[in-house]
């Protein structure tokens, strides 16, 4: 979700100060873009705007990334516990998707703008959680084919983003047999 400039422009500066405690994301787009349409005459010598602009983003999407490699995290987790056959480390993986999903909450609480983007944010997480999947399975001494088999297509999601990565206490049934 990207603020323009426009959106910045009609901000009062109260208004940025409570931009930046509520959505730290969406308040370091807005003073990226703030920055940027400074005009070329009004700014002061030697004020690098565009590199303070690029820095402030920056800093905003530290907060982006975080964020993906969370849900990556969970994803992958989370697909360990429905497909990979040694049970061993199970408790494990559960108490790690608690732990993620604790920390994503905390990105998401301190940036709402980017818990309102987080299908863009999961997009294309998925493909790389299964071919993650696929390389741990055969380091593990798997048949990554066998093991996978029960994916109706490895292309397309088989959890719903809300219902089950997101939800605090949802874990998925463990291969059957």
């Amino acid at each position: 979700m990207e603020i323009g400039v426009g959106h910045a422009y009609s901000l009062r500066m109260s208004d940025v100060g409570e931009l930046y405690e509520r959505d730290f994301y969406a308040w370091t787009q807005d003073q990226a873009a703030l920055l940027r349409a400074w005009p070329e005459a009004l700014r002061p010598n030697a004020l690098d705007l565009n590199h303070l602009a690029e820095e402030i983003e920056d800093l905003g999407k530290s907060q982006r990334r975080a964020a993906r490699s969370l849900l990556l995290q969970v994803i992958q987790h989370l697909l360990k516990l429905r497909l990979h056959p040694d049970r061993q480390s199970e408790q494990r993986w559960k108490k790690d998707v608690n732990g993620f999903r604790d920390q994503l909450r905390d990105v998401f609480a301190e940036n709402p703008s980017l818990r309102a983007a987080r299908d863009e944010l999961a997009a294309d997480l998925w493909a790389r959680a299964v071919a993650s999947l696929r390389r741990d399975l055969e380091l593990d001494g798997f048949d990554s084919r066998a093991a996978m088999a029960p994916l109706p297509d490895p292309a397309e999601p088989c959890f719903d983003l809300d219902r089950e990565i997101l939800a605090e206490d949802w874990f998925p049934q463990p291969p059957a047999g």
